[in-house]
């Protein structure tokens, strides 16, 4: 049976693979997929045309819902993952680099691994809303600018005639809801392995604060042994 690993100093090869194949490119097909799915079910066959702004189906108000839902569940759902598969030995948790940024510093929380107990609902939700400002910030104005420019070029539009009047809605053209949305959410999913390898960092700082090492788990049952002979003897 697999054990947890001693914390390491440093990214190895094997902590890069697993960041690039399963918290990226695996996390972004797993979010296309998910909100692929979640389109379908919202705009396929529901009679109300499908707008950039208005209510109800507006992907402005998508897009920025997507953000909050989708970025709290990664914050919550991949350090659960992380540290499943630092359970199984898949990697080895990471000690916090001497040169490493502020910004890391402050998500990986080293305040809260050196206190007693587990980290209050605080220090998550601050770490969440963070996550959720920032790709706000970033990808939600690039996004509106790149529907207006579809929609300018009457992308995802659907001619009500024979002479090319639109009909009601800017995106009614099924699969482009159902594109736009899986293809938007695998772009967010680029921030998963950032969360990741702060939770690498965070499980490392804490089995090192505790003195837990895989060198310990592993050696006991030896010294046990020896122990045994000992007194046999």
């Amino acid at each position: 049976m697999a054990k947890t690993k001693a914390p390491v100093s440093g990214l190895t090869t094997r902590h890069i693979v697993y960041l690039i194949f399963m918290h990226t490119i695996g996390a972004m097909i797993l979010d296309a997929g998910i909100n692929f799915g979640l389109a379908t079910a919202m705009y396929k066959n529901n009679k109300n045309p499908v707008y950039i702004w208005p209510l109800p189906n507006t992907l402005a108000g998508d897009i920025a819902v997507t953000i909050i839902i989708q970025q709290t569940l990664t914050w919550i759902l991949d350090r659960l993952a992380v540290r499943g598969d630092l359970k199984k030995g898949l990697v080895a948790p990471l000690r916090m680099p001497s040169d490493a940024p502020k910004l890391v510093r402050w998500f990986v929380g080293l305040e809260d691994v050196k206190a007693a107990g587990r980290p209050g609902i605080a220090f998550h939700v601050k770490r969440v809303v963070a996550i959720v400002v920032a790709s706000f910030l970033l990808y939600w104005p690039i996004t509106i600018g790149i529907l207006y420019g579809l929609k300018n070029d009457h992308v995802g539009a659907v001619a009500s005639d024979g002479a090319g009047a639109q009909a009601a809605g800017d995106f009614n053209l099924w699969p482009f809801p159902q594109i736009f949305k899986g293809v938007y959410s695998a772009a967010l999913g680029l921030t998963t392995p950032f969360i990741s390898y702060v939770t690498l960092i965070y499980e490392g700082e804490k089995a090192a604060s505790t003195g837990v090492s895989a060198a310990a788990t592993t050696a006991a049952p030896t010294t046990a042994g020896d122990e045994e002979s000992k007194v046999a003897n």
